[in-house]
C-alpha cells in the first residue's frame, strides 16, 4: 500500500509541476506579446504624413533627445531596417502602417532616378514619400566643408542581402493583403539578383554593388547571410509561383551555404573571400550562425551544435555580440537569438534575452542598437574604408526593434506567418488603434 501511495503522490506532483510549467509559459507568452505591442506602438509613433502615404522609417534616432545624428544618418532609412519594421507591423496587425512601408518599397523599385532593372538601393530618404520628377529620393547632406552634396557610397549602392530583404518584406505584404503589385515587385527584385549577382564561376551570389551610378563597383566576395536571404526569398516565391524557376535559382545559394558549414567546429563561416569560394576564416558574424537555423529546413538539426559554438564565441552577459571579440550586447542579434531559440525548441533560454531587450529601450519604446556606447563588428563600410570601421552605436534602432517584435511574436521572417505553424494567430495580439 505504501508503494501505491508513493506512486500516486509522484504522479500528482508531476501533474502539478507540468501545470505550473504551462502556466509559466503562458505568462511568458503574454508578457512577450505585450512587449511586442508596445514596440509596434513605438514604431507607429514615428510615422508622419498622411495615413495612405508611402513611408520610409529613419533607421536610427538621436539617443534620448541628445545630440544630433551624424549627417550621413540624419535622413537615412535603410531598406533592410524598413523591411523588418514592415514585417513587425504586420505581425502586430498594424496593417495600415505596414502597407505604407510596403508601398514605399514599390515606389523605390519603380521610380529610381537612374536604375530601372529591378534593383533596390541600400537606403532611401526617410519620411513620407512624395514622388517627384527625380524619382524616389536618396539620403544625403550638404557639406559646408566641400560646398557640395554628399551621398554615401554604401547607401546608394545595392547589397545582395539588403535587396533580398526587400523581396522578403514584399512577399509578406502580398500574403497579408493579396495585392498583386507586391508579388510582382518581389519577382522583379529576385530576377535582378539572379541576373546581376550570381557568381559566374561558382555556386552562390556575390555581395552586390558599392558606389554611385552609372558604374558602381562589384563586390566579389560572398556572404553567408546574403545567400541565406536569397535562398529564403526564392523558397518563398516557389510556394507562391509554382511556374517559376525559383527553386533552381535558390539551390545555388543553398549549395554555397552548405559549403560554408564547418563540420569540425559546428558552425558556419561568415562567407567567402573575394573571387572564390574559399571561406573567410578571419572573422565571424552572429547572423551567419543564427539565420540558417530558421530559414533552411535541412539546417535545423544543427541548432544545438551551432548554439553551443555561438554561446562560447558570441555570448556575453545578457545577450550576444555581433562578432567574437565579445565587446558588448548587440540588441538586434540578441533578438535574433531569442527567435531562433524559440523556433528550435528552447523557449526557456529565450526568456532572459527578452528581459535584456525590455531593459534596453529608449523612453519612446524603440530598442537601442547596443548596450554600450559603441560596438565593433570587424566589418568595413566600403571596399576602400578603414578595416573594422562599421560599428553600431547606442542609438534607438528601427532594425533592432523590428527583430525584437518578430521574436516576441515568434514570427519567422524567412517564411512568413503562413509558412510556419507557431506564429501568432491571424487575428493578432494588438489590433490597429
Amino acid at each position: 500500500m505504501r508503494e501505491v501511495w508513493r506512486a500516486v503522490v509522484a504522479s500528482l506532483l508531476a501533474t502539478l509541476l507540468f501545470a505550473a510549467a504551462i502556466d509559466a509559459a503562458r505568462a511568458d507568452d503574454t508578457a512577450n506579446k505585450q512587449l511586442a505591442c508596445s514596440m509596434c506602438d513605438a514604431l507607429a509613433a514615428k510615422m508622419t504624413g498622411e495615413p495612405e502615404q508611402p513611408f520610409v522609417f529613419r533607421s536610427f534616432e538621436p539617443a534620448n533627445g541628445g545630440s544630433a545624428l551624424h549627417p550621413s544618418l540624419e535622413n537615412t532609412g535603410f531598406t533592410y531596417d524598413n523591411a523588418l519594421a514592415m514585417m513587425a507591423l504586420y505581425g502586430c496587425q498594424r496593417t495600415a502602417e505596414a502597407r505604407r512601408v510596403a508601398d514605399a518599397l514599390v515606389v523605390a523599385l519603380e521610380t529610381d532616378r537612374h536604375y530601372h532593372d529591378g534593383r533596390l538601393r541600400n537606403a532611401y530618404r526617410s519620411g513620407a514619400v512624395i514622388p517627384g520628377k527625380e524619382g524616389m529620393l536618396l539620403p544625403g547632406y550638404w557639406s559646408t566643408a566641400s560646398n557640395s552634396w554628399i551621398e554615401d557610397g554604401y547607401q546608394v549602392g545595392t547589397a545582395t542581402g539588403s535587396t533580398a530583404w526587400g523581396a522578403l518584406a514584399l512577399l509578406m505584404a502580398y500574403e497579408e493583403t493579396n495585392q498583386q503589385a507586391y508579388l510582382d515587385s518581389a519577382r522583379k527584385i529576385m530576377d535582378w539578383i539572379h541576373r546581376s549577382t550570381a557568381d559566374p564561376k561558382n555556386v552562390g551570389y556575390l555581395g552586390g554593388f558599392f558606389g554611385h551610378e552609372p558604374t558602381p563597383e562589384r563586390m566579389t566576395w560572398k556572404s553567408t547571410e546574403h545567400n541565406l536571404d536569397v535562398y529564403a526569398a526564392d523558397s518563398w516565391l516557389a510556394r507562391l509561383d509554382a511556374g517559376g524557376d525559383w527553386t533552381h535559382q535558390g539551390d545555388s545559394a543553398l549549395q554555397f551555404l552548405k559549403a560554408m558549414w564547418n563540420e569540425a567546429e559546428g558552425r558556419f563561416y561568415i562567407g567567402s573571400v573575394p573571387d572564390g569560394n574559399a571561406p573567410n576564416v578571419g572573422m565571424s558574424g552572429l547572423d551567419a550562425e543564427l539565420w540558417p537555423l530558421i530559414a533552411v529546413p535541412d539546417f535545423k538539426s544543427k541548432a544545438d551544435r551551432v548554439m553551443e559554438w555561438t554561446d562560447l564565441n558570441h555570448g556575453v552577459e545578457g545577450g550576444y555580440d555581433f562578432n567574437n571579440d565579445r565587446d558588448g550586447v548587440w540588441l538586434e542579434g540578441t533578438a535574433q537569438a531569442a527567435l531562433v531559440l524559440r523556433e528550435t525548441g528552447h523557449p526557456e533560454k529565450a526568456e532572459p534575452l527578452f528581459a535584456t531587450i525590455a531593459k534596453q529601450r529608449e523612453p519612446g519604446g524603440l530598442v537601442y542598437a547596443t548596450e554600450n556606447e559603441q560596438l565593433t563588428t570587424g566589418l568595413q563600410v566600403g571596399p576602400n574604408s578603414a578595416p573594422g570601421d562599421f560599428k553600431y552605436y547606442r542609438l534607438p534602432h528601427i532594425g533592432a526593434t523590428g527583430w525584437a517584435v518578430l521574436a516576441a511574436l515568434d514570427i519567422n521572417p524567412f517564411v512568413g506567418r503562413k509558412g510556419q505553424a507557431t506564429a501568432s494567430s491571424k487575428d493578432g495580439p494588438c489590433p490597429p488603434k
